[in-house]
């Protein structure tokens, strides 16, 4: 079975939903500060986005031919995947400083994966001309925007 970005955009899904359950959770709890219920709303938002915009990418290239992800790249992109996955915890959080912070790390920790994975896939330099590069890139653009603007709002 051949692997490509579709496989990425899947793994990338799940990660996604994770922390929508995390976000919901942290939002169910009673804080009693009334931006502590819309700020977790807005970030499941803006988290709800982001797996359409993985889903519109999906349908975009849809039936396209992609250039396969070696099995071996492949193993090592799905092994940090499942690890980061595996690592993301509800913190205790007490008031919207602390979820923000909370959520700008996860966020940096995300963006920091998406580029470690387009550069394990990058073994040449014919390799940022592909499709999947590109797609990564605009995974990674995407991702930079969204903790640019927790940056802004922590300030």
């Amino acid at each position: 079975m051949a692997y490509n970005i579709i496989d990425l955009l899947n793994k990338a899904i799940s990660v996604s939903i994770r922390k929508r359950e995390i976000y919901e959770n942290i939002k169910r709890k009673e804080y009693n500060v009334p931006s502590m219920e819309i700020i977790p709303k807005i970030l499941i938002k803006k988290i709800d986005n982001t797996i359409e915009y993985y889903e519109a990418l999906k349908k975009e290239i849809g039936n396209e031919s992609f250039e396969e992800i070696d099995i071996r790249i492949y193993d090592r992109i799905s092994f940090l995947i499942n690890e980061f996955s595996k690592k993301i915890y509800e913190p205790e959080i007490n008031n919207v400083r602390e979820f923000l912070e909370f959520s700008l790390g996860l966020e940096k920790d995300t963006y920091s994966l998406i580029i470690d994975i387009q550069g394990r896939f990058t073994e040449n330099t014919s390799d940022v001309h592909t499709k999947t590069y590109k797609i990564l890139s605009a995974m990674i653009s995407n991702k930079a925007d969204f903790v640019a603007t927790l940056e802004k709002i922590l300030k």
